[in-house]
């Protein structure tokens, strides 16, 4: 009995200091994997945009379904520390899916700075190349009560709206303390490892949490070179202008990018 007793307490108390261990990371790497449905994404995208004519999708559509993945799928890693978060392509010189056509949003690099409330963004749409400065991003996060478990972690639901219409679903884990997450989403009780749009049929989840010391101060950081330096509001204007001249006119597109 005080053998059985013994092993209770011992496996107690290892998980007792499992879970202070992942509560106080302070630092590490998160890997997430991106995917978009392409077979619904393509065309809503078509359709929009009118490049293949309405007589015709269904027939493109069907070809495009026996010819190409049904998910574009690609990586990207989250460095972060309590005070700071950057996240980048996993492949920096990847080039945007020729099969999806779609030349946005591949390269995003995003850094955050929760201390001074600053975000450094670079994002490149065909072959021109922007640096976005601005505040965070606030988000209006409604909570709830549902979870599922990613990475190894428990995550907590929950839910916003962008644009009035665009709903976000993100899932945090409170036993990694940092606010931050993916992309610019920020602002819940936790580490953001988990992102779905449902309507735009994009998701954002993570495969592996690693801590260590990530020494911030080493940190590749966004910076001017040759990158047309603009804000969020600039950024929004010069890039669905940018978009226009080449046909893309998609509402599905333009979120895309300011993801």
């Amino acid at each position: 009995m005080k053998k059985i007793f013994l092993l209770v307490t011992i496996a107690c108390c290892a998980v007792t200091i499992y879970a202070q261990h992942a509560a106080f990371m302070e630092s590490g790497k998160i890997t997430f994997e991106r995917k978009v449905n392409t077979f619904a994404t393509m065309k809503i995208f078509l359709e929009e945009t009118k490049q293949v004519p309405e007589d015709q999708l269904a027939g493109f559509m069907q070809k495009y379904r026996q010819n190409s993945p049904q998910f574009w799928t690609d990586s990207f890693q989250l460095w972060f520390d309590k005070d700071h978060s950057l996240y980048e392509p996993v492949n920096k010189n990847i080039g945007f899916s020729q099969t999806f056509q779609i030349p946005a949003a591949y390269k995003n690099t995003v850094y955050s700075n929760f201390q001074s409330g600053e975000s450094v963004s670079e994002k490149v749409i065909f072959d021109k190349n922007f640096l976005i400065k601005d505040s965070i991003k606030k988000i209006r996060w409604k909570l709830t009560d549902e979870t599922r478990e990613i990475a190894g972690y428990q995550c907590h639901r929950a839910n916003a709206l962008f644009f009035d219409s665009i709903y976000v679903v993100a899932f945090y884990t409170d036993e990694l303390l940092m606010k931050g997450g993916p992309e610019a989403y920020n602002g819940l009780p936790g580490m953001i490892l988990g992102i779905a749009i449902p309507h735009q049929h994009i998701s954002i989840f993570a495969t592996s949490v690693t801590g260590f010391d990530t020494s911030f101060d080493k940190w590749k950081l966004p910076q001017p070179g040759k990158n047309t330096v603009v804000n969020n509001k600039e950024f929004n204007a010069t890039s669905s202008k940018l978009l226009k001249g080449f046909g893309l006119t998609s509402p599905w597109v333009q979120f895309f990018m300011d993801m």
